[in-house]
């Protein structure tokens, strides 16, 4: 086998979110790819759905190479429209939800970017308010458009319906024969602590999946429900990189509500589940752990000195994600009852016939595959 680190990593040059969507929905398109309280998405309608909505998006005027920045929670809409700009060669840059006015606009205007999309509402959030005040204070900002549910005024409508009504009246796939294929975008989060956008390779984030399916011993069995918005490096981690690489359903929950957790915790028995960390004594207590392939408890700190999850006592493996601020999401299996310090030993995963280092410690700095450099 040969050894690829950080700097040589092409084992993973070939894959983007987008084709590993793309390609699913070839060989399985009637399996489920992702779900969330109101939708249940098989691979084959979610890349036409893909497709569509990475040519609404040109037909809308924007180019390859553009910034968007992307609002969203734990939602389906969220991953067909972060795969549909990557798609189209755009480079998304994920927001949450729980952004302010003022570090959304200086998000924007930091990047450059052009567009600003994300959900009418979340749970009780309505965000129409805050959306129009962050597009007028970044003036790069000359797209405002919306996921649903329902639409807002002065927004372009993405949502679900209006791709859909989009996608009948032009078909085809978007895609022109024989010219090149663009290498895959980057995909931007942001630093809350240093208040700055950050740029990931998707091989970065595809090299932190497979890790995490290593330790986690995620397999085709067990889906994943993740409480946690892929808006962030850990998110995206373990949400749609860690399902599309394992070929499992993701469950998004959020906002997160009781009654419907519960429902969602029924259907997807023996599932893994991502959860922040500091709700997992709650959840142990409540025996919401009870039966599960793994819980991923997701923590995070701008550096490794300042991890320290408590001891718990759970029924089922515990896996600690340590998202180092946007750079890294380390994951390490529990041993009993206390955490394992991240990367205290290095970390191989093997794909394709190489077996690639993806993350490795030196005090208190990490390299690896599975690491981004923090710069915009």
């Amino acid at each position: 086998m040969n050894v690829q680190t950080a700097s040589g990593a092409r084992a993973f040059a070939p894959y983007s979110l987008e084709n590993l969507i793309s390609g699913a929905a070839r060989l399985r398109p009637e399996a489920i790819a992702f779900a969330d309280r109101t939708t249940i998405c098989p691979y084959g309608l979610i890349a036409g759905q893909v497709a569509a909505l990475a040519r609404l998006l040109t037909d809308l005027g924007l180019k390859p190479g553009d910034r968007l920045v992307l609002a969203g929670g734990a939602e389906v809409s969220l991953i067909i429209a972060l795969a549909a700009m990557l798609r189209g060669g755009f480079e998304p840059a994920l927001a949450s939800l729980d952004l302010g006015t003022e570090d959304l606009a200086n998000y924007a205007r930091a990047l450059g970017a052009v567009a600003l999309v994300g959900p009418t509402s979340y749970g009780d959030f309505k965000l129409a308010e805050t959306y129009f005040a962050a597009a007028a204070a970044a003036p790069s900002i000359r797209l405002l458009a919306t996921l649903g549910p329902g639409e807002i005024d002065g927004a372009a409508d993405l949502g679900a319906t209006a791709v859909l009504r989009y996608a009948a009246a032009n078909p085809g796939d978007g895609l022109e024969r024989g010219k090149p294929v663009p290498p895959p975008a980057r995909i931007f989060t942001f630093d809350r602590r240093r208040g700055r956008p950050v740029a990931h390779e998707q091989t970065t984030l595809m090299a932190a999946g497979l890790d995490l399916v290593a330790r986690a011993e995620i397999g085709r069995a067990t889906p994943i429900i993740s409480t946690v918005p892929p808006t962030s490096f850990a998110g995206l981690v373990a949400g749609p990189f860690a399902a599309l690489l394992s070929g499992v359903t993701l469950h998004l929950h959020g906002p997160f509500a009781a009654e419907d957790f519960l429902k969602v915790r029924a259907h997807a028995a023996g599932a893994h589940l991502v959860i922040p960390a500091a709700l997992a004594a709650e959840f142990a207590g409540a025996s919401l752990l009870d039966g599960l392939a793994s819980a991923v408890l997701v923590s995070r700190s701008p550096t490794a000195a300042e991890f320290a999850p408590p001891a718990l006592s759970a029924p089922c493996p515990l896996i600690d994600l340590y998202a180092l601020g946007e750079t890294a999401a380390v994951a390490e299996r529990r041993r009993g009852e206390a955490a394992t310090p991240p990367a205290t030993e290095a970390h191989f995963v093997g794909f394709d016939d190489a077996r690639v280092l993806t993350i490795e410690r030196a005090d208190d700095h990490f390299r690896g595959a599975a690491v981004t450099s923090d710069r915009a």
